[in-house]
């Protein structure tokens, strides 16, 4: 079985009500067949280098390759 793979980077907003994003492309993304394989957090560092904090997730999606 093949797989082909796609992967996005999803930057979260901080809002009032905690940090928040759009993930209304996931749903469409399993509609068309894709599945969660990963997702890792980004974390952004100070100016240090110090990470303090999450900003954002890199997500890995795949699907079974259509064969010709």
């Amino acid at each position: 079985m093949m797989f082909e793979y796609m992967d996005r980077m999803v930057m979260f907003q901080d809002t009032p009500e905690g940090l928040t994003t759009d993930m209304g492309w996931l749903k469409e993304a399993g509609e068309e067949g894709w599945e969660l394989v990963s997702s890792v957090p980004l974390i952004a560092p100070n100016r240090d280098g110090i990470a303090y904090g999450t900003v954002g997730c890199h997500v890995i999606l795949k699907r079974q390759k259509k064969t010709q």
